[in-house]
């Protein structure tokens, strides 16, 4: 039986998308996913996530702010002075539910999260990897506007996701962005 995930985008949602997290340079932006998942367990195992909108939230991060050990998974951040808002971000708890509130109105969910990497690449850091706790989505984007996104399982293990129809907006996105 395969397995296959796929992950589109509604409307203008990648564009918002990369333009919100884009917006805050150097540091990094945060968003949520919002919308629909579809199963299908015919032949094939086939996972379909549709975000039908983006809600764009505040970065909180600041050092010390959930009180853990905050270079846990990433041996070159040891220096507190060079932990900030450019290669960390949270999302304030109330923006969550406010999101939840709205998204159950319209009978969609929370299906993961996005954060920008506005010095790196669209792939998990370290940070990532060692910060995720439950499955959801995980979309990156970096300083280009380049996107991927991941699913993350119990495990910590981040499995790249297709996205549907991304190579034209792509190229459309970042030929408007270089110039």
């Amino acid at each position: 039986m395969k397995d296959s995930r796929i992950i589109q985008f509604d409307g203008n949602c990648l564009i918002i998308l990369r333009s919100n997290l884009l917006a805050v340079s150097p540091q990094e932006g945060c968003a949520l996913l919002i919308g629909e998942h579809e199963r299908s367990n015919k032949n094939q195992q086939i996972h379909k996530w549709q975000i039908r909108s983006i809600w764009p939230c505040c970065n909180i991060w600041e050092p010390g702010l959930w009180s853990i050990n905050e270079s846990a998974g990433d041996p070159k951040t040891e220096d507190q002075d060079r932990l900030s808002r450019k290669n960390r971000f949270s999302i304030d708890p109330r923006e969550q539910i406010q999101a939840q509130i709205w998204a159950r109105k319209h009978s969609w969910t929370i299906l993961g999260s996005a954060h920008s990497h506005p010095s790196g690449n669209a792939y998990p850091s370290s940070i990532d990897y060692s910060w995720s706790f439950s499955p959801g989505l995980m979309a990156i984007v970096d300083k280009l506007g380049t996107v991927n996104v991941w699913w993350i399982a119990n495990d910590q293990y981040f499995q790249k996701i297709e996205i549907a129809n991304l190579n034209n907006e792509q190229e459309d996105f970042l030929g408007t962005f270089i110039k």
